[in-house]
């Protein structure tokens, strides 16, 4: 990944040979980099270096077998995200999407991703805002397949919901990389671009023998919503296909929950409340409450954090406000988050 000279830190391991205005290279490949490195390269004015970040790189030196689940799901998700980054570079040079190539990178994840449904909390956390698009198409493909097992779908539809989560925005590929990496607002052309990539990404898919219709379908349908008020088509009710909800739902879920150019994190139990208050009728209940089960399901003596900083565990949980439980704090005093809206679970966390 490519950061800027500012953001480097030591610890980071070089990927290329670092050349400046000499015939040889200031700081060789694979390097590891040290405070000393690090105002070598302000005094030769390197403004960016790709480069492999020490979690990435501690993680990938360690054999499978040692590491925790949470550690585990590190080590194959930013592997993943590597191929998943080499495919955009291989559709921006013009060269066509292969399925068989997507499935050999998507489902070695997937398949733990089912498996370990506890370690899902880590994938949001991931996410960087200067590889935004490369994280976003990864998670929204998982968290697509997912939400497909969680409603009790068949293999091979799981399958097909994650190859259509990470083909969704398969057309943001042949838009200018200085666009999308924009951290200011959009002129009315910009926006317009953008809000074309389903129908760009349909156009790159809609030959492929490997894809399933419905699929496809989802692919340029994954922005429309059923209260008629997405897009390009504006479709709603019943026209929009439940795989389409499925992959719009990974996608406003993942957006949510991470860091942008342009906009912060929300909390999982932020976003899932946003989801059910702002975006009421836009997805199907059950596809939202498959999600819901997946990324914020609560049970009595969960200890959580709140978004003041407390820690308590939850005592009670109302029907009607899964995401508002009561919570107990240790001094004894109870906190009920359905009468203290400005309060909401940060995470789950330990005492």
């Amino acid at each position: 990944m490519y950061v800027n000279i500012e953001d480097i830190r030591p610890g980071y391991q070089v990927k290329e040979a670092v050349m400046a205005a000499t015939a040889t290279p200031i700081i060789t490949a694979g390097t590891i980099l040290t405070e000393q490195h690090i105002r070598f390269l302000h005094a030769f004015s390197v403004k960016s270096l790709d480069v492999t970040a020490e979690k990435e790189l501690n993680a990938a030196s360690l054999p499978i077998s040692t590491l925790s689940g949470a550690e585990k799901l590190e080590q194959l998700y930013f592997k993943t995200l590597k191929s998943v980054q080499e495919e955009f570079r291989r559709w921006q040079s013009g060269m066509n999407i292969e399925i068989p190539r997507i499935r050999t990178i998507i489902l070695p994840i997937l398949e733990y991703t089912l498996e370990n449904k506890q370690d899902l909390e880590g994938i949001s956390s991931f996410s960087k805002k200067d590889e935004y698009l490369y994280h976003h198409t990864l998670a929204v493909s998982l968290l697509s397949g997912m939400i497909a097992q969680n409603l009790h779908y068949d293999k091979g539809f799981i399958v097909q919901a994650a190859l259509a989560g990470f083909l969704a925005d398969c057309g943001m590929s042949k838009i200018t990389i200085s666009l999308l990496n924009k951290s200011t607002a959009l002129t009315e052309g910009e926006y317009k671009e953008i809000r074309n990539h389903p129908v760009v990404s349909y156009k790159m898919v809609k030959d492929l023998k490997l894809l399933k219709p419905e699929a496809k379908l989802a692919i340029y349908q994954h922005h429309e919503r059923m209260d008629g008020s997405g897009y390009p088509a504006a479709s709603k009710g019943s026209k929009v296909h439940p795989l389409s909800q499925i992959v719009g739902l990974a996608d406003t879920y993942h957006a949510l929950t991470t860091d942008r150019l342009f906009r912060g994190r929300q909390s999982v139990f932020k976003a899932v409340e946003m989801i059910q208050q702002d975006l009421f009728g836009q997805f199907d209940l059950s596809i939202t409450d498959a999600l819901f089960t997946l990324v914020a399901d609560l049970s009595q003596d969960t200890q959580v954090t709140l978004s003041n900083g407390s820690v308590g565990r939850v005592i009670f949980i109302p029907p009607g406000n899964k995401t508002r439980p009561m919570v107990q704090l240790p001094n004894g005093e109870v906190v009920d988050l359905v009468q203290k809206r400005d309060l909401y679970i940060e995470r789950k966390t330990a005492y």
